[in-house]
């Protein structure tokens, strides 16, 4: 029996290369993700995983930071919170890609940005990935 893959959160993947992920640990719980998580980067220059976790609490923001990007504006996952935050800047809009800029930052010393060319619906396939992880999760998001 094949094992269940690990629960991806974000994924942004560039045409040409390079990548920014959210992964979330298995739990002790079958189908269900651990709040721990490793955010992973590569591209042709830099490589690196950084340990951190994603509480239930931080899907609100999620969701909004894709719903700003949706509407072209700026925004950022996590600001000047525990862990590292995510930022996303749409940069241009083409027929068939969007081009991004994600930035990455760390609450010591480091900070990243990294540029992509994304194909169309890159949103809604992470509207989708929030709202899997909203299921699975929902006896532990706070009511209200």
């Amino acid at each position: 029996m094949k094992e269940p893959g690990r629960f991806v959160l974000l994924r942004i993947t560039g045409k040409y290369g390079g990548s920014v992920v959210v992964e979330l640990n298995d739990s002790y719980v079958p189908g269900i993700p651990d709040v721990e998580a490793q955010l992973m980067v590569h591209n042709a220059f830099v490589a690196g995983v950084l340990d951190t976790s994603v509480d239930p609490r931080d899907l609100a923001g999620w969701a909004f930071v894709l719903d700003e990007v949706a509407a072209g504006r700026d925004a950022v996952w996590r600001e000047a919170s525990r862990v590292a935050e995510i930022g996303i800047r749409l940069d241009g809009r083409e027929d068939d890609h969007d081009r991004i800029t994600v930035t990455i930052a760390d609450q010591q010393t480091t900070r990243l940005a990294l540029s992509f060319e994304v194909d169309h619906g890159w949103i809604d396939e992470h509207r989708a990935r929030l709202q899997a992880l909203r299921t699975v999760w929902a006896h532990l998001i706070p009511a209200g």
